[in-house]
């Protein structure tokens, strides 16, 4: 084994160690218990597993300056925080020294672990938010360099109640935050109905990520105006100043488990400074004053319309 000199103190038992280019160390497995004094507090890296919830022991990695770049505790701590004191398992760092991000809980599902025992070992962390008040349990928080919470990741079965510019709503999977504190996006539970530029939309993504929270598919803007959806339940027919015609409307993929089934593909929608683009698409971009645009809700067959309901009339996604 290893004995590795860091800023925060000697690793003893360091295993499978890498080195940056500059020598400096990248990445090491730690085998024995080691303090590690950092800004944040005492916190002992993760050096055994139970063999059951935590199945393997993490790397500990850093920065080429020196400074903890991910972290992954032995037991759960509790770390000081913009928003207060938060639990964690696992933390990650900017090059700066400052959090990037903080996992409460950190087990290996398998076989034998499976995400409802990691649910039920979750508790209900309170955050007051301009928007929301949440008391939930909570996947994951991130941070911007100066310390703001930038985005919330909620465990698959929570929903919270928010004010959003879009009106009140419930978010799923995902918030995130502008720097000053003003929501930047969410992910809806349920379709949404807002008003746009170009007419009624009904935002809702019947795919979402549901990885982490900030990846929403319904942004705003730090001002509250609308800037992003997607899109599952509307088709939209453009003229532009040519008079060419465009739709544009959710696409059909099969699904990954049966083939037999089709699964919606909703349409990602932004709305620029006096235009709207379609699919990421500057090729698909509209100026909305030369253009006439017009908003019909998508009438989908209720035979194979997603993998994830019995029919149509069952499901938020195309009910």
């Amino acid at each position: 084994m290893t004995k590795i000199n860091t800023k925060f103190g000697l690793i003893r038992g360091a295993a499978y160690c890498s080195y940056h280019p500059d020598g400096s160390i990248k990445e090491l497995t730690p085998v024995e218990e080691n303090l590690l004094k950092t800004p944040w507090g005492d916190f002992i890296p993760q050096y055994q597993d139970d063999g059951i919830r935590r199945r393997r022991i993490s790397p500990l990695s850093f920065y080429p300056n020196g400074n903890l770049k991910n972290l992954t505790l032995q037991s759960q701590v509790k770390i000081n925080t913009s928003i207060g004191v938060l639990p964690a398992e696992f933390v990650s760092f900017y090059e700066n020294g400052s959090i990037k991000r903080i996992i409460p809980l950190h087990g290996q599902l398998s076989g034998f672990w499976s995400e409802e025992d990691e649910y039920d070992l979750a508790q209900d962390m309170e955050i007051n938010l301009s928007f929301t008040r949440i008391k939930h349990k909570l996947l994951a928080l991130s941070f911007y360099e100066t310390g703001a919470l930038k985005a919330i990741t909620l465990w698959p079965k929570e929903r919270v109640s928010i004010k959003s510019p879009g009106g009140p709503a419930e978010a799923r999977i995902g918030i995130t935050l502008h720097p000053d504190g003003a929501l930047k996006s969410f992910e809806p539970a349920k379709p949404m109905s807002l008003e746009t530029a170009i007419g009624e939309i009904i935002a809702f993504d019947t795919r979402p990520l549901g990885i982490h929270g900030e990846a929403n598919s319904l942004g705003f803007s730090d001002q509250g105006e609308l800037v992003s959806l997607a899109c599952s339940r509307n088709v939209i027919r453009v003229i532009d100043r040519e008079g060419g015609r465009h739709i544009y409307q959710p696409g059909r993929q099969a699904n990954m488990f049966n083939p037999e089934v089709t699964d919606l593909v909703p349409m990602n929608i932004e709305f620029l400074p006096n235009k709207i683009r379609f699919n990421n698409s500057s090729e698909e971009t509209y100026d909305i004053k030369d253009c006439t645009f017009s908003v019909e809700p998508l009438f989908v067959q209720s035979e194979n319309s997603c993998s994830t309901c019995s029919s149509c009339t069952s499901c938020a996604a195309c009910g």
